[in-house]
C-alpha cells in the first residue's frame, strides 16, 4: 500500500516533493495538499510550470476539478485545505499517516505536535534541536526508533551529511572547514530593501553575498562524534538553483587522500540513490534536478598535503533535498511496518486476568507489621517549605542526570519534578541560587560530561535566565559570584558537573574542595532523591556553622510515598520485579518478602537466573515463565511456554505472566513496580510492560508507585493521580531496605530524619 502523506505548505520544496510523489504512485498517495495561496483552478498550471526544473509534465497533466475542496490527478482524489493553523487541519479525517512540514512554521516538536496526524517530518533544521530528532538518509535513518516528530535539517546539510560519513568512518576526522556557495532562495529580495541584520537585504540579481549557515551545527546533530571538529560559512550567488559545497578535510589517517574517496564513494551501497561522482566539466544548471544529494565533482576536488584534501560537492538543494525528504519518510514507514508485522500476533490485546492459573490464596504475604520506629521521619522544621531564603545565597543540589542519546535529552522528567522546589526558592527573592548537579560517571574533567547542555533546558522550563559556572567549586567561580553583587534578585547559576571533582565521592568534609563547596552560599538544600544513597559531598555536607540546611519538595515527596508502601495498614501489597540483572534486585526481593501482606511478581531478566540466587522460591513469589525472545535480538520473535525447561532468557513477558500479573494487580491494594519486564529498546519486546501500564493506568482505586529510571519512562505523558513516579532507582531500593531491615538510613536522607 502506499504512504498516505498530506504536504503543509506548497512553496518550492513543498512543490517539488509533490512532484516527485506524483511520479511515484506506487510508493506515496497524496490524501491533502494545505496551500492557503492557491485556488483548485490553479493547481495543473503550478505543477506543471517552473522555471528551474526538468521533468515529466505527464504526472501532473490530468488534474480533474471535483470542487474548491477537491481535485483528482492521474485519478488520485487530493483534499485542498486552506488554514494557517495546523490545530484546524483534519490530516487524519482524509487517511494522512505521514505530513511534510514545508512551511518553515511548525518547527519545534510542541508545534509540529499541533497537526492531527501520527508522523511529521520538517523539511528544515527543528528550532528546539535538543528535543525534535534529525534523521538525514545515507547518515543516521537507521537509527529511527518511530519517533514521531522529526527534521530531515537543511539541504546543505544532507549534502555533507553524507559525505562527512563516509570519510569519519573510513579515515576518521579531525577537522573541516566548509564554504557553501548556494543559490538564491525566496527569502531574499531581488533589489535592494532596508534590513540591518544581514546582507541578504541586497539585490539578489546582481551580488554574490556572504552569508551565515546552521550546517556546522546541524551536522552534529546527526553525527555527534565531529562536535567541535566542523565549522562553515556561506555565500549566496545569483543563481536560481543549484548550489555547491566547499569543503576542507583534514583526516587522522594520513594516508587517506582524493582517490581513495573516489574509490569508496563508487563502492558504496547508496551510490547513485545518495552519491555520485562526476568527472565531466560540467556547470551548475547541469545538475538541475538531480535526486542525489552528494555528487562529487572529481576534476574540481584536489589534495593537499597526506591526509588532507579538498571535496567540490554539487547539490541541487531544491529537488535533491526533495528527494531526501521522501528517504526518509519512506525509511521511517518500512522501519514501523516492520515493527507493526514483529509485534503482530505477540501478545493479544484481550488478554485479562480471568486466564490466570495463579492461586492468589497460597500468595499471603508475612502477617506482621514493621516496627513504626523504622520507618524514616523527616524533620519537618527543614522542610523547604519551612524555611526563609530571601535575601540568601542559596546553594541547591537537585539530579539533573537525564538520559542523552546521542547529543539529544530523551527525557527530562527529572529535570521537569525539580521545578517546584526551584519555583518556590525564587519567590522568596534570594540574592541568588546556584543550582548543583552531576551527569554520567565522569573521571575527572570532561568536556562530553559538561552539564553546560543544561542551560538552555531550564532557562526555557524557568523562563528565566540561567548563567552557567564553567569552573565549578574553584576560587574563580566564589570569585565570579562575588563580583555579580546578586542582591534579591533571584539569578540563577548551574554550576559545572559536580563530578569533575574526586572530592565528590570520596567525601572529606575537611578537605578545601568540601570547605569551599561551603562558601558558595548561605543556605543549602538538597532536593536529589535519585542520589541520596550515595555518600558524596554535595549531598551530604549541608551543615555548616550559621548556614541554613534543608530538603526539597521532591525528597518530601518520595519518602512520604514509599512511607505509604511500608504503612501499609493491612492492606495487601503487590511487588513487580523486573530488570535484567538478578543480583541487581535479589535484595529487594528478599526484602519485600518480608514485608507484610506482600506478594512479589519476578519477570524480565529476573526469571533466568532467579532458582539459583534464590534455591528455595518464597512461598509469596510468583516468577513469569513464559516469554518471548530469540536466540540473538536480530532473529525474529518467537514464544517460549517454559524458558526454566530452554535454559534461554526471554526478552519480553508471555501472555500466561501477563494474566498472572493482571490477576496479582486485581487482588492488590498498594503496588510497587520497579524494573521493565522486558527489552524496551526494541519495540517487539517492548509490548508487556506497555500492556501493565495501561492496566495499572485503569486502577484508580489503588496506590501505585513506579520506582524511577526505565520503569518510570514507559510513563511519560501517561501520568496520573493515583501513580507516583519516582525520580530514584537505586535510592529508592535503598530506602525501602534500610526501613524494612532496620539498617542505617541512607546517607542523603539522615541530615534531616528525626
Amino acid at each position: 500500500m502506499p504512504i498516505p502523506v498530506g504536504i503543509n505548505g506548497l512553496g518550492r520544496i513543498g512543490k517539488m516533493v509533490c512532484l516527485q510523489m506524483l511520479a511515484q504512485p506506487d510508493v506515496y498517495s497524496i490524501k491533502a495538499i494545505n496551500a492557503t495561496s492557491l485556488n483548485a483552478t490553479e493547481i495543473s498550471d503550478y505543477l506543471t510550470y517552473d522555471s528551474s526544473h526538468r521533468y515529466d509534465r505527464s504526472v501532473c497533466k490530468n488534474v480533474e476539478i471535483v470542487n474548491d475542496n477537491l481535485v483528482r490527478i492521474n485519478g488520485n482524489e487530493i483534499h485542498l485545505f486552506k488554514d494557517r493553523d495546523a490545530r484546524n487541519l483534519k490530516w487524519r479525517s482524509v487517511g494522512v499517516q505521514f505530513v511534510l512540514e514545508c512551511t518553515g512554521a511548525y518547527l519545534t516538536t510542541e508545534k509540529g505536535a499541533m497537526h492531527d496526524v501520527d508522523y511529521v517530518i520538517m523539511s528544515a533544521p527543528p528550532k528546539d534541536p535538543d528535543i525534535t530528532p534529525t534523521f538525514i538518509y545515507g547518515v543516521n535513518h537507521e537509527e529511527y526508533r518511530g519517533q514521531k516528530i522529526v527534521s530531515a535539517s537543511s539541504c546543505t546539510t544532507n549534502c555533507m551529511g553524507p559525505m562527512m560519513k563516509l570519510v569519519s568512518d573510513a579515515f576518521g576526522v579531525e577537522s573541516v572547514n566548509f564554504t557553501t556557495i548556494h543559490a538564491t532562495t525566496g527569502s531574499q529580495s531581488v533589489v535592494d530593501v532596508i534590513n540591518k541584520k544581514n546582507r541578504t537585504h541586497r539585490s539578489i540579481i546582481n551580488n554574490m553575498i556572504p552569508h551565515s549557515t546552521g550546517a556546522a551545527k546541524s551536522i552534529f546533530r546527526v553525527m555527534p562524534e565531529l562536535s567541535g571538529k566542523v565549522w562553515g560559512t556561506s555565500v549566496r550567488v545569483p543563481c536560481i538553483n543549484c548550489s555547491l559545497l566547499d569543503i576542507n578535510v583534514t583526516c587522522e589517517d594520513k594516508t587517506a587522500n582524493l582517490e581513495a574517496v573516489k574509490d569508496l564513494l563508487n563502492k558504496h551501497e547508496l551510490f547513485g540513490e545518495v552519491y555520485h561522482l562526476n568527472e565531466k566539466m560540467l556547470t551548475s544548471v547541469d545538475f538541475m534536478t538531480t535526486t542525489t544529494p552528494t555528487i562529487l565533482d572529481g576534476i574540481a576536488s584536489m589534495d593537499f598535503k597526506p591526509g588532507s584534501f579538498k571535496l567540490m560537492l554539487w547539490y541541487d538543494n531544491e529537488w535533491s533535498y526533495s528527494a531526501q525528504c521522501l528517504r526518509i519518510m519512506k525509511s521511517m514507514h518500512q522501519h514501523n511496518k516492520h515493527v507493526e508485522r514483529s509485534v503482530r500476533g505477540r501478545v493479544s490485546p484481550k488478554i485479562s486476568p480471568n486466564n490466570s492459573i495463579v492461586n492468589l490464596a497460597s500468595l499471603n504475604g508475612v502477617a506482621r507489621e514493621l516496627n513504626p520506629a523504622k520507618i524514616l521521619n523527616l524533620d519537618s522544621k527543614l522542610a523547604l517549605k519551612s524555611l526563609k531564603l530571601g535575601g540568601k545565597n542559596v546553594v541547591a543540589r537537585f539530579d539533573f542526570n537525564v538520559p542523552v542519546d546521542n547529543g539529544k535529552v530523551m527525557d527530562d522528567f527529572r529535570v521537569r519534578a525539580s521545578l517546584p522546589s526551584i519555583n518556590h526558592i525564587l519567590e522568596q527573592k534570594p540574592n541568588r541560587v546556584v543550582l548543583v548537579c552531576h551527569f554520567g560517571r565522569p573521571k575527572g574533567k570532561d568536556k562530553k560530561n559538561s552539564v553546560e547542555f543544561l542551560v538552555p533546558i531550564l532557562a526555557g522550563l524557568l523562563k528565566r535566565e540561567v548563567k552557567f559556572l564553567p569552573d565549578g567549586v574553584s576560587q574563580k567561580t566564589v570569585d565570579a559570584l562575588a563580583a555579580a553583587k546578586d542582591t534579591n534578585n533571584g539569578a540563577i547559576y548551574l554550576l559545572e558537573n559536580i563530578r569533575f571533582h574526586a572530592e565528590e565521592t570520596k567525601f572529606d568534609p575537611e578537605s578545601d574542595v568540601s570547605k569551599m563547596y561551603q562558601s558558595l552560599g548561605d543556605a543549602m538544600i538538597a532536593d536529589c532523591f535519585g542520589c541520596v544513597h550515595r555518600n558524596h559531598m554535595s549531598v551530604c555536607h549541608l551543615k555548616g556553622a550559621g548556614k541554613q540546611h534543608g530538603y526539597g519538595f521532591l525528597i518530601e515527596q518520595e519518602v512520604e510515598a514509599i512511607s505509604t508502601l511500608l504503612r501499609s495498614d493491612g492492606k495487601k501489597v503487590l511487588g513487580i520485579m523486573g530488570g535484567a540483572k538478578i543480583a541487581d534486585k535479589q535484595p529487594m526481593i528478599e526484602c519485600l518478602c518480608k514485608m507484610p501482606s506482600t506478594r512479589i511478581f519476578v519477570g524480565g531478566g529476573l526469571t533466568l537466573g532467579f532458582d539459583k540466587f534464590m534455591p528455595s522460591t518464597p512461598h509469596s513469589v510468583i516468577l513469569a515463565r513464559d516469554a518471548y525472545g530469540a536466540a540473538d535480538f536480530e532473529s525474529p520473535a518467537t514464544y517460549m511456554p517454559d524458558i526454566a525447561k530452554i535454559g534461554v532468557g526471554g526478552f519480553d513477558c508471555g501472555p500466561q505472566g501477563l494474566r498472572d500479573l493482571m490477576a496479582m494487580i486485581d487482588a492488590a491494594d498498594v503496588i510497587f513496580w520497579n524494573g521493565c519486564l522486558g527489552v524496551i529498546e526494541d519495540p517487539r519486546y517492548r509490548v508487556g510492560s506497555a500492556m501493565i501500564v495501561d492496566y495499572l493506568l485503569a486502577q484508580t482505586g489503588k496506590q501505585i508507585i513506579i520506582g524511577g529510571g526505565e520503569t518510570a519512562s514507559l510513563f511519560a505523558g501517561k501520568e496520573a493521580e493515583h501513580i507516583y513516579l519516582s525520580t530514584g532507582g537505586g535510592a529508592l531500593l535503598a530506602h525501602i531496605q534500610s526501613s524494612v531491615l532496620g539498617t542505617p538510613t541512607v546517607p542523603g536522607l539522615a541530615p534531616f530524619s528525626l
